[in-house]
């Protein structure tokens, strides 16, 4: 074989291996030339999902559509003449909450989707391998292993949920909790069921109260009310954004919805140039509120966890 025909040999192989290792680009550059954006389709117009759609945006690099849903739970947006979410609108759907999860699903959207923003995933997609995403599921092992190096004294913790949404959950919290020495009680909020007709009684003998993502347990005035009922029989609540720190939670798991939507961002790129598209946990930081744990005069553990901060 002569040297020359080797060189030639070797820029072939080179040229071919820049073709392959260029396709993926080349797919997401041509999803992006037919015009077809990816659309982001939005539960409810609230502050947390709004945030994490504007990470989204700022992290796409590529079009998108912002799909809200009527009264009726009709989808509307983008587009006032183009009705319904069809395979052939949209690149990539991406479900921001649960009820545009659900829909797709509903609707049997056959295109790719990836979701953002929701609680137990799995409860909705039934535990199938063709969606991903970013959950709002903090590990619940990472929360009690916290809240007991935090507030070591805490031996008796009440958590708010709707057993409809979150009773697999509960029963894995329980479980994890016991191996600390910490036993969970069930405070059961359902629609028919209004958290005042029992609150104050069931929380008497609590060292705290725990809030989970929970679609019944969401309004700011049902927080409001646990956390300054608590406040007043000196039990600490434990939330999981910046809402809860502000209202006057001891601690708060916040999670930030902006890195949210980066990183499903960065799910839709990994589907349009043919990578693996990943189940992730958010990521989050723990804030403890100084004015309301001086308030109750709680005392702190010796090895608090590195992602702490006090405000």
């Amino acid at each position: 074989m002569t040297s020359k025909f080797k060189s030639f040999l070797s820029l072939i192989i080179v040229g071919l291996s820049f073709v392959f290792a260029s396709y993926p680009v080349n797919a997401f550059s041509q999803a992006a030339a037919h015009n077809r954006p990816v659309g982001i389709i939005i539960s409810k117009e609230i502050r947390p999902f709004i945030r994490m759609v504007e990470g989204i945006e700022e992290n796409l690099r590529m079009p998108s559509c912002r799909i809200f849903f009527d009264k009726r739970g009709m989808p509307y947006g983008c587009d006032s003449g183009s009705k319904g979410i069809g395979p052939g609108r949209f690149s990539v759907a991406v479900a921001v909450g649960p009820q545009a999860l659900e829909y797709l699903i509903r609707h049997e959207w056959s295109g790719p989707l990836v979701y953002g923003m929701i609680l137990n995933p799995d409860a909705i997609t039934m535990h199938t391998d063709r969606f991903c995403g970013v959950s709002l599921d903090i590990p619940y092992w990472e929360q009690i292993s916290s809240i007991h190096k935090i507030f070591p004294l805490v031996r008796r913790l009440g958590i708010l949920y709707d057993p409809a949404n979150n009773q697999t959950r509960f029963e894995r919290t329980k479980k994890i909790s016991g191996l600390q020495g910490i036993t969970v009680v069930p405070l059961v909020v359902t629609k028919k069921n209004p958290i005042s007709d029992y609150f104050e009684e069931k929380i008497r003998d609590l060292d705290a109260i725990i809030f989970i993502p929970d679609r019944t347990v969401i309004s700011q005035a049902v927080v409001q009310y646990v956390i300054k009922k608590a406040i007043l029989q000196g039990i600490p609540s434990i939330g999981y954004n910046r809402f809860f720190h502000d209202s006057g939670a001891a601690l708060s798991f916040v999670i930030d919805y902006r890195k949210v939507g980066k990183r499903v961002a960065g799910q839709v790129r990994n589907i349009l140039m043919g990578r693996p598209c990943a189940r992730l946990v958010p990521d989050y930081k723990i804030v403890l509120n100084v004015r309301v744990i001086e308030k109750l005069n709680l005392r702190l553990g010796d090895n608090l966890p590195s992602a702490v901060e006090r405000d």
